[in-house]
């Protein structure tokens, strides 16, 4: 019964909860307004066939998505299960609560200035990704 805190690094460190809701709209401000003034910033580099891994991450990428994936991930598992690793984290119910709010804050983010829009390009609207269905079979599904 506590506010998350968005600068959480694998040690909880308890503050007041009016210190940690402002601090928290202080790293909101910045990863929406201030630090993300283009697509580029805030959705992340587009990664394109032959590109090195990892070419960039938005702002919203490592906080406070990344945050809430590490917070809500078990230490004492070997790997942080579920939300704490990739391979798992669709496995806790959390993570559907977690990446709708994602898709919120992107909706908000595109009606904070007019510059604000979708990614146009083709290569990144049809990008590709392979998950697995509840039968374990191999399932595409497309950005667009």
């Amino acid at each position: 019964p506590f506010p998350l805190d968005l600068d959480y690094n694998k040690i909880d460190v308890i503050i007041p909860t009016d210190l940690q809701i402002d601090q928290n709209l202080n790293i909101m401000y910045r990863q929406m307004v201030s630090g993300a003034k283009k697509t580029q910033l805030f959705m992340g580099q587009p990664y394109r066939a032959g590109d090195q891994p990892d070419p960039g991450a938005g702002s919203v990428e490592n906080v406070p998505h990344g945050t809430m994936h590490t917070w809500t991930g078990d230490p004492a598992q070997p790997n942080s299960e579920d939300m704490g690793n990739f391979y798992s984290a669709a496995r806790d119910p959390i993570f559907f609560a977690h990446h709708g709010n994602i898709d919120r804050l992107w909706h908000v983010w595109r009606g904070l200035r007019p510059g604000n829009a979708d990614f146009a390009n083709a290569d990144w609207l049809d990008t590709a990704f392979l998950f697995y269905d509840e039968e374990a079979r191999p399932v595409r599904v497309r950005v667009r």
